[in-house]
């Protein structure tokens, strides 16, 4: 189990799923009552300004919005700009950043522990989502890989997070480190919002399939990502790499005749693998196999994502 950094913003009113839809790079107006879909709040230059979880419970419209590693909760920026476009709409915000925490259970057997402990799993489709009692508290179940790995998020009363948290290591989840973390978003190539993801990457450089629709209507930066779709080759493509070294996040790696080919995101040191990294490479050396040399000396080998199969 993993800490999130998060924030919550609530939607309310007849018109919040049309609104949310006309905003947002994945489709949300059809979302049915347990259902949810991951989506990017872009920039008019198709930049990412936020990552969100969109789950529709009946009666109101949650987000879940990534904070990014270090970063100060989501709600309020998010929040703010969902506003940006409200002229009268039947629609209404609320940031419930303070009340709710979220933690994401990770693993094959996270279903089988839920289960253990008297919470119903949502059904198998990914933004699935269901609420139900744990450790005294009403939370919601969200299932979502975070890792590659079949998973959850759990969204949990701020007050309960500690009883929640405590129910589930009695079950079995072991607390997972902020290394673990990223070796194994490394190795599902996961891209993160304020790693990977933010306002200077353009949503296709990385694999984010699951959070754009490219037959929906417009929304801001639409025409950017639409004309990009069509022309197939974005400038750089968030690749894995092998490394004979471990390279530190932000670092550069050399191609011949093309210096600082790829930058590193992410690195860490994989039990399967070795050491390994996230990296956005040039669009003319992102084939798998090619080789590029580190800042050290080191060479390093262009992978395919994800580097392990997945389980989710």
């Amino acid at each position: 189990m993993f800490d999130l950094a998060s924030g919550f913003v609530v939607l309310t009113g007849a018109e919040r799923g049309a609104y949310l839809h006309s905003l947002v790079t994945n489709r949300i107006a059809d979302l049915a009552p347990g259902a949810g879909r991951r989506a990017f709040l872009l920039t008019t230059k198709g930049r990412v300004l936020a990552d969100v979880l969109a789950c529709e419970t009946g009666d109101e419209l949650w987000l879940e919005n990534a904070a990014g590693s270090g970063a100060p909760s989501a709600g309020e920026p998010v929040q703010r700009l969902l506003k940006k476009y409200f002229f009268g709409q039947d629609v209404a915000f609320e940031d419930r950043s303070e009340a709710w925490r979220s933690l994401s259970l990770q693993g094959p057997e996270s279903e089988s522990l839920l289960e253990r402990l008297g919470l119903a799993p949502p059904p198998a489709e990914p933004g699935a989502h269901a609420a139900g009692e744990l450790a005294g508290a009403t939370v919601r179940a969200v299932r979502w890989s975070d890792t590659g790995e079949s998973g959850f998020r759990l969204w949990v009363p701020a007050h309960a997070r500690e009883d929640v948290r405590a129910a589930l290591a009695g079950a079995g989840a072991e607390s997972g480190s902020a290394e673990a973390w990223t070796v194994l978003q490394i190795e599902a190539g996961v891209a993160a919002f304020g790693r990977e993801l933010g306002e200077e990457t353009i949503p296709l450089e990385a694999p984010v399939d699951d959070a754009i629709s490219f037959d929906k209507g417009c929304y801001p930066g639409q025409e950017v990502i639409a004309r990009l779709h069509v022309r197939g080759r974005p400038a750089r493509r968030l690749r894995g790499l092998r490394l004979e070294a471990p390279a530190a996040p932000g670092s550069t790696l050399d191609a011949p005749g093309k210096p600082a080919a790829a930058r590193v995101t992410a690195s860490g040191v994989s039990p399967a693998l070795g050491p390994v990294a996230l990296a956005f490479v040039h669009r003319d050396y992102v084939e798998p196999g090619t080789r590029l040399t580190a800042e050290d000396g080191s060479e390093a080998e262009v992978a395919e994502l994800p580097m392990l199969p997945v389980h989710a």
